[in-house]
């Protein structure tokens, strides 16, 4: 999730807020402001959440404790280097005879030389720690554009929240370290880092998706009775207080239902629908992009195909229920490419579109063995659309890199969405430009670089004999 972008940072008043919990009223020589790693249960219980709030599992090494993704967090890391996030490191307000009374159960008080913008106000009542909501005023924001989906692999819906502005123009509302969603009826849900806030996504799941990519299980049973209500507020907890966006995201209801469509031939034809699982009141409206096709309850008829996979959505016209999408191919046994020895061009007798269509539908890359996305998450771009094998293309994302190709013979075996022969073919690299930087040339970088390097020490030794 991208970093929240451009509403206002708004400087809270120091004055402690009125909460749900019983505050004494402190003298100022009694207070003792500092920061305590608060649970999230703790953290959320005065902020109008209508249930406890757990910790946050990390099936990741990485991802938990990256504080670019979850800043203003504490947790716990196990043995084989994952983690739980255990709440967030908030500052607080307490009087010095409270914190005393709390002894070593202080949650990790450390205090602070100045009151800060925002903080809850700690009372202790019979041992037990009470935190109240955020001090100070909320900050509305306005010229927010906020969209809901149905559709993603982090959750049953997600909230993006773009085109962030506010009236002065600021641009960073600072820690976030926590969001509530608030609905019409006036109830709470609470979000959590990285199962729920990534950078300036809000995602949940309500019982269908339980998983994410990562392999992180999706709590979902506090998330269940927001179907079917309308988000009015957006309000995040951040380190100068509340800050409220205005929503209006109607949450579709979800159900166990399904549709599929049969593969078929392209070009002119037809194929089936089969739909499970639908209420008799969902109003069904069908939609294939980029097909000229007719849609009924059980049938697509279409013209003028050509070889892909195509996406069917069906959606509820009165917006009740969310929608549903299902993919099919319609192909072909044509083969529109060759190999002319150094790159992918249009076999005889193929069209300009047929070529154009077979390189934009690559869906794989296998050599010598190994098959490479080539397109999707993890996808390599080792084949261009003109045609042209990149033999610089390196494996592993964001990690460490690793070459494909290291000079040799190797074999291809072209895979292109919707068409059922694929394209094989040998190809050498030569080892000189498997180990130069600029495979065009055949001159290393370190070749390079010894050239430059004896060119500036001539220059120095004529300077030094003048």
């Amino acid at each position: 999730m991208k970093n929240l972008k451009g509403i206002v940072g708004v400087a809270l008043c120091a004055a402690i807020a009125s909460s749900a919990f019983k505050l004494t009223s402190f003298a100022a020589e009694d207070v003792v402001y500092g920061t305590m790693n608060i649970p999230y249960d703790k953290f959320y219980a005065a902020e109008g959440v209508g249930s406890e709030v757990d910790a946050v599992t990390s099936a990741t090494t990485s991802k938990w404790n990256n504080k670019n993704l979850t800043a203003g967090t504490y947790g716990s890391t196990n043995e084989d280097g994952t983690g739980v996030i255990l709440g967030v490191t908030y500052p607080v307000a307490i009087s010095r005879d409270d914190l005393t009374a709390l002894g070593d159960n202080n949650f990790n008080f450390t205090e602070l030389s100045a009151a800060p913008a925002a903080y809850k106000t700690v009372t202790v009542n019979s041992g037990n720690a009470e935190f109240s909501k955020v001090s100070g005023d909320t900050a509305a924001v306005s010229g927010v554009e906020t969209s809901i989906t149905t559709d993603s692999p982090w959750g049953d819906y997600v909230i993006d929240v773009t085109s962030i502005n506010n009236a002065n123009g600021t641009s960073d509302i600072g820690t976030i370290y926590g969001v509530v969603l608030f609905t019409q009826d006036g109830e709470g849900y609470a979000m959590r880092h990285l199962q729920n806030l990534w950078r300036d996504e809000i995602a949940w799941s309500s019982g269908f998706k339980t998983s994410e990519p990562h392999g992180n299980t999706l709590d979902y049973a506090d998330y269940v009775s927001l179907m079917g209500k309308t988000i009015t507020e957006i309000r995040y907890i951040t380190d100068s207080g509340y800050h409220s966006l205005a929503a209006s995201l109607y949450v579709p209801v979800k159900f166990n239902g399904s549709i599929t469509a049969a593969n078929s031939a392209c070009g002119d034809g037809s194929t089936k629908i089969t739909t499970e699982g639908f209420s008799a009141d969902y109003a069904k409206t069908y939609s294939i992009n980029g097909l000229d096709a007719e849609i009924s309850d059980d049938l697509i008829n279409y013209k003028n195909a050509l070889p892909g996979q195509y996406t069917l959505s069906v959606s509820d016209s009165k917006g009740v229920y969310a929608g549903l999408n299902t993919t099919f191919t319609l192909s072909t046994d044509e083969m529109p490419a060759a190999f002319d020895g150094e790159k992918l061009v249009k076999a005889d007798g193929a069209s300009d579109e047929d070529f154009e269509n077979f390189m934009k539908n690559i869906s794989s890359v296998n050599i010598n063995g190994k098959d490479y996305a080539a397109s999707g998450r993890g996808s390599v771009a080792i084949i261009g659309v003109d045609g042209t094998i990149d033999y610089t293309v390196k494996t592993g994302g964001r990690g460490e890199q690793t070459p494909i190709f290291n000079g040799g013979e190797y074999t291809f075996t072209v895979t292109s969405a919707g068409y059922n022969k694929t394209l094989s073919f040998t190809s050498s690299q030569s080892p000189d430009a498997a180990h130069s930087d600029n495979p065009n040339t055949g001159v290393s970088d370190v070749a390079v670089s010894s050239a430059a390097l004896i060119s500036a020490l001539a220059v120095l030794i004529a300077k030094k004999r003048k």
